[in-house]
């Protein structure tokens, strides 16, 4: 198996690197020293097709492989670590899963702004006594009127602080096929 990047990746790669160099470089130590979410250039980045790499051009991105999204990802964590999370949110984790298996009126709402840099996701999984083992969640999710009641503690909820929407980790059953998740 060849491992080598492609011709067409190599060029992407290259692309990255100079947008990064041009647009980023400057401010890179001030951005990684700040508490805040830098939505400029979260805004920047969707500007360049940066966030949403992974998920499909029907719901709004790219349409492309998770290994573009790990080139851009690199790339611009060798300019500018800070910002190369703001393309792992735009295109790994919750925003996947809503991206996959959201409510299509969940993606009308969400997914528009998360690509245009307007908006961040963040994940609720780690919990104090399981860490981020899933499958020991003790966080529940129990019915109630139209929708659910979730019991239960989160830590390390990555982008809290700036999210609009968290999509929660809970037990709505035993075992591992009573595992799922809450916007």
């Amino acid at each position: 198996m060849d491992f080598r990047f492609t011709r067409e990746q190599e060029q992407f790669r290259e692309s990255v690197r100079r947008f990064a160099e041009k647009h980023l470089a400057k401010g890179a130590h001030e951005r990684a020293h700040s508490p805040e979410y830098p939505w400029d250039v979260a805004k920047l980045m969707a500007s360049q097709g940066l966030l949403g790499i992974t998920i499909a051009e029907a719901d709004g991105g790219q349409g492309g492989a998770l290994t573009d999204a790990v080139i851009a990802i690199e790339t611009i964590a060798s300019v500018c670590p800070r910002s190369a999370d703001v393309i792992q949110a735009g295109n790994f984790g919750p925003i996947r899963v809503l991206a996959e298996y959201g409510t299509p009126g969940q993606k009308q709402e969400y997914l528009k702004r998360l690509l245009a840099g307007e908006s961040v996701i963040s994940v609720g999984m780690t919990e104090p006594e399981a860490g981020s083992a899933v499958t020991d969640l003790q966080t529940t999710a129990t019915p109630e009127g139209e929708g659910y009641r979730v019991n239960g503690a989160k830590v390390f909820t990555t982008h809290a602080p700036h999210a609009e929407v968290i999509l929660t980790y809970v037990r709505y059953g035993p075992g591992a096929g009573g595992i799922g998740s809450v916007l």
